[in-house]
């Protein structure tokens, strides 16, 4: 699809593609003299800040050109980068449950999104609280190229460049007048997607500008138009909420818990009526909860992609003041609207009185559950992005050497209000639950435990179904929570760089320079929802906070050896950067890359580099929020741990839970929060590699480059299922004083639930390995046909897993159990998508004659392996033993290993079953075809998806059975119109 930079010198990269682009695509390398080089203008290329006169690095970067991003017939920065090989799963408009502020992100490497740095124009992007970036606050119209760094580079960039840099670089130097307009839908006729922009700009002597404002909009795709996402999990009965199903067990019916037994209503029965005193009489319309048929199939109303409408404005002007200074300037303004959808709010822990007109039962329930599904949940989200930058460089002459200087001052903000719709106010729901009569003139009212009327109050009907839910009950209720975040940057930079001396093989070329940045932000939850007054939406503090830090670097570029035999050239590269922060104190980054040129065909390049990420602003001062992540309780007897491991059953009595509980809700209820003692996190990583250019073969280049990042000193919290773990299946105390449960019922009407898992923010010892291979082969040729292109670029990974490259039953640094390598396994229920693919692959062909082009790409996903368990555990719940068979080995064993009880011993047990899952490799295809008109137009036709490649079935996926790193099930068919003036 995009191509790594290739080996090149000076002359062919002015010749052939314009040194001055940072996006050249150039593959053939060709000799040429020196005093021709020489009148090459120098560039920087992203991981560096000395200008050179060739694209490639000791580092790998792929270069994406604007061309390149029309070939793939996306609309937003976060699609185009989704696609590259080295990216990994991150969140993005497919993801709904999970995302509901609709951010889009990029994660090389598969090692966070906050371990990946973002610049525009070489220049910090702002992020958000957590330290990640929204890449959907990028115009793409704007865009000319996109490099990316796939290799750490803190000594040059600092905080965040970890596992590699995206170096989004705008468009300059424009000259006359474009407008586009884009249009396309999928072959179900929805999801449609639009964009139009326009480009203007004029140049003079000495100043240049250039204005581009465009707009996009994407439409919704609902969950209940494609039939893998109609149901929770595919395959299964859509109302299974037992052990292994998906379906929810708070349902539009109702559960009411009633002397040890929880009924729900019939769904062919009245149920209570509105208005009306229930009589006891219609006890006989509710039954026992059945967990295998009476769920509730949330998925048809959620969104699978979510709808969003972005309009952006890019202003960029530059003006020579002499000969030897410029005054460069930018504004950017880009604003994102867009909604996440969820099935209507569950309503769980409910007391209703025994004296509620509508309860048939006429006794106190606690722990009542019901579903008002009038309404889904609305979650909206308005994203306004700023952005200022002013600079000032040029150059000038001292002991006979010319020296080139910029200074730069960036500010950045970025604001987010999120609407809430279909939540409601405790307080008010309790009262509406209440006590309650019919009036003498026929108006239901709402008595306190006097028996006062409480004025206003509409009792609420739980027992009658979604028909027994009146407009006024909901208005009395309904609340629209309104939250909002907001981060904002300074950023103040200088450089100078000069060639310091020369040596045998060349100059000495050094740049050094200092950056001095704040950062601040806030979020202020819905004052209710700070109260704990809004049903099912996740309580929260405020959080507010900030740092500020100074940073001194340098860089050289050190010729050791050239023109010699076997030595074409030997260049050492160093750097350094120190890094004061208010947060935390000081640390120091180093870097050393080495390229090798034996001849002009081949180069050989190895670098290390240390690299560090500072805790964000929400790891450090995040106020405690509430969370619901899925976990298995290990008390719950019918869980393996339960059943399977020594010493839980005794623990979990020891805790007074009954040997007869069985976890009722998947998703416990945890507490999350900061910590500003957090210190930043630390990272080697290591690459080496080839790039190959043959003489023999004109138009032929590859490369290849291994890799490895370490990581330690891990900034994370413990997930509530790890704590769970290291409860009840290792003994550790302290893990246990984290968890509370609710004895009464009171939660759900199921005594002994988890009511609360304390898990706040924290360094672990250990960390992060990764380790892979990149490699791309770009051949381009022409004949009497055309001119072609072949590009195949690949990633490979070997190990994604604990830090020390550790095995299935190897202790961590952190004292728990190690899961060993990660690649080619699906990360179950992971809200962004759990793929880490053991390889992704991009081939592209395309051709172009005249004014006729066409291309056609071939994206490669390996297979997956998932854990399969909940559909085993869900079909000996049905007494349905051939559902087994939609895991492709539901009889898998493998060795489980456990903790000896009471000790850190780790112990194997053999023969374990481990049902699992083979996500097949897939195969997408897309196709483009070009005509440039007469009248200086370009028209392009497109087909995403060509073949109608529907994604494997994930039964492990969060709230859905597909992962969302695979494409949304359908072709995508669009045109686009572009008319330069």
């Amino acid at each position: 699809m995009f191509t790594n930079t290739k080996v090149t010198h000076a002359v062919r990269l002015a010749l052939v593609f314009g040194a001055a682009s940072t996006a050249a695509l150039s593959t053939t390398a060709v000799a040429q003299e020196a005093e021709e080089a020489k009148k090459v203008e120098r560039i920087e290329v992203t991981g560096s800040r000395i200008k050179r006169t060739d694209m490639e690095t000791a580092q790998p970067v792929l270069a994406i050109s604007q061309e390149d991003i029309a070939r793939t017939g996306l609309v937003s920065v976060g699609d185009v980068l989704k696609e590259i090989s080295t990216n990994g799963a991150a969140l993005g408009l497919q993801t709904n449950n999970g995302n509901t502020t609709g951010v889009s992100r990029v994660n090389l490497r598969n090692c966070g999104s906050n371990r990946t740095l973002v610049l525009v124009n070489g220049r910090r992007w702002v992020a958000d609280l957590g330290g990640a970036v929204d890449v959907s606050t990028i115009p793409l119209a704007a865009i000319r190229s996109i490099e990316v760094l796939k290799d750490g580079a803190s000594s040059v960039y600092g905080t965040d460049a970890i596992c590699g840099v995206v170096n989004v670089i705008t468009k300059n130097d424009f000259e006359g007048a474009e407008v586009s307009a884009y249009n396309g839908q999928t072959s179900f006729e929805d999801g449609k997607r639009e964009t139009y922009s326009a480009t203007f700009g004029t140049s003079t002597e000495k100043s240049n500008v250039l204005l581009n404002v465009s707009y996009t909009k994407q439409e919704p795709i609902m969950g209940g138009d494609r039939e893998i996402s109609s149901v929770p999990i595919y395959g299964l009965p859509a109302e299974v909420s037992a052990s292994g199903g998906r379906a929810s067990p708070t349902t539009p019916w109702g559960q009411f818990t009633v002397n040890g037994v929880s009924y729900t209503r019939k769904r062919d029965a009245a149920g209570c009526a509105p208005n009306q005193v229930c009589a006891a009489s219609k006890v006989s319309d509710f039954k026992a909860y059945d967990p295998n048929t009476d769920g509730y199939n949330f998925a048809p109303v959620n969104y699978i992609q979510q709808p969003s409408e972005t309009l952006s404005m890019y202003a960029q002007g530059a003006y020579a003041i002499t000969d030897t200074l410029n005054w460069k300037t930018e504004v950017l303004f880009n604003e994102r609207t867009s909604e996440a959808q969820l099935a209507a709010q569950p309503l769980g822990g409910l007391a209703i009185s025994g004296n509620n007109i509508y309860n048939p039962f006429k006794v106190n329930i606690v722990g009542g559950s019901f579903r008002p599904i009038v309404s889904p949940r609305s979650y909206g989200a308005e994203v306004d992005t700023w952005r200022f930058g002013s600079s000032l460089d040029g150059e000038f002459e001292l002991v006979d050497r010319t020296f080139t200087w910029d200074a730069a001052a960036t500010y950045s903000d970025n604001s987010l209000i999120a609407l809430k719709k279909g939540f409601f106010h405790s307080t008010r729901f309790a009262e509406a639950v209440g006590a309650s009569r019919i009036n003498s003139s026929g108006v239901a009212e709402c008595l306190t435990s006097t028996g006062a009327v409480i004025a206003g109050c509409v009792p609420f009907n739980v027992f009658g179904g979604p028909e027994g839910v009146t407009q006024a009950m909901l208005d009395y209720v309904t609340v629209a929570p309104r939250d909002l975040a907001y981060s904002k940057m300074w950023d103040y930079s200088a450089n100078i760089s000069t060639d310091l001396f020369e040596l045998p093989a060349g100059m000495v070329a050094m740049n050094v320079g200092s950056e001095i940045r704040r950062e601040s932000g806030y979020t202020s939850p819905e004052p209710l929802t700070v109260l704990g007054q809004v049903l099912g939406d996740n309580a929260a503090t405020p959080t507010v906070g900030g740092y500020s830090l100074k940073e001194v670097y340098a860089e050289a570029r050190i010729p050791l050896l050239a023109d010699m035999d076997y030595v074409k050239s030997l260049d050492l590269e160093v750097s350094t950067r120190y890094s004061d922060y208010s947060s935390f104190g000081d640390v120091t980054n180093n870097s050393y890359k080495l390229t090798y040129r034996p001849t002009d065909e081949l180069m050989l390049r190895a670098s290390f580099n240390e690299g560090f990420r500072a805790p964000s602003i929400s790891e450090l001062y995040q106020g405690q929020n509430d969370s619901r992540p899925t976990a298995t309780d290990p008390c719950s007897t019918n869980s393996p741990a339960y059943k399977n491991i020594p010493g839980v059953a005794a623990r979990c009595a020891a805790a007074g839970i009954s040997s007869t509980f069985i976890q009722k809700d998947p998703q416990v209820r945890a507490k999350v929060g900061g910590n500003p003692d957090t210190q930043p996190e630390s990272s080697e990583s290591t690459s080496i590699g080839f790039v190959y250019s043959p003489e023999f073969i004109d138009g032929l280049s590859m490369t290849l480059d291994w890799y490895k990042v370490e990581i330690e000193n891990f900034i994370s919290s413990r997930t509530a299922a790890s704590i769970l773990s290291r409860c009840y299946t290792q003994g550790i105390a302290a893990d246990c004083d984290l968890i509370t449960r609710d004895f009464t019922g009171t939660l759900n009407g199921n005594p002994g639930e988890i009511s609360n898992i304390t898990s706040l923010g924290m360094n672990f010892k250990g960390g992060q390995h990764v380790e892979g291979v990149d490699w791309n082969v770009d051949y381009r040729f022409e004949t009497e046909m055309g001119t072609w292109r072949l590009n195949w670029d690949n990633a490979y990974s070997i190990y994604n897993g604990d830090l020390g490259k550790l095995t299935r039953g190897d202790v961590t640094l952190d004292g728990t159990i190690s899961g060993g390598n990660g690649t080619g396994f699906l990360t179950a229920g992971a809200s962004g998508g759990g793929t880490t693919f053991r390889l992704k692959s991009n081939l592209t062909a395309s051709w172009s004659k005249d004014d006729w082009s066409a291309s056609i790409t071939a994206q490669y996903l390996s297979k997956q392996i998932e854990d399969c368990s909940g559909i085993t555990s869900a079909a000996a719940g049905l007494k349905r033993p051939e559902l087994r068979n939609l895991c492709s080995d539901p009889d898998f064993v493998d060795t489980a290993y456990t903790f000896a009880p009471g000790s850190t011993n780790v112990v194997g047990t053999p023969n374990t079953p481990f049902p699992r899952n083979e996500l097949d490799a897939t195969v997408y295809f897309d196709g483009q075809i070009g005509w440039t008109s007469p009248w200086n137009s370009d028209i392009t036709v497109g087909v995403r998806n060509l073949f109608d490649k529907e994604p494997p079935l994930a039964f492990s996926a969060f709230a859905n059975t597909y992962d969302p790193n695979y494409r949304t099930p359908g072709r995508f068919y669009y045109v686009s119109f572009t008319q330069k003036f």
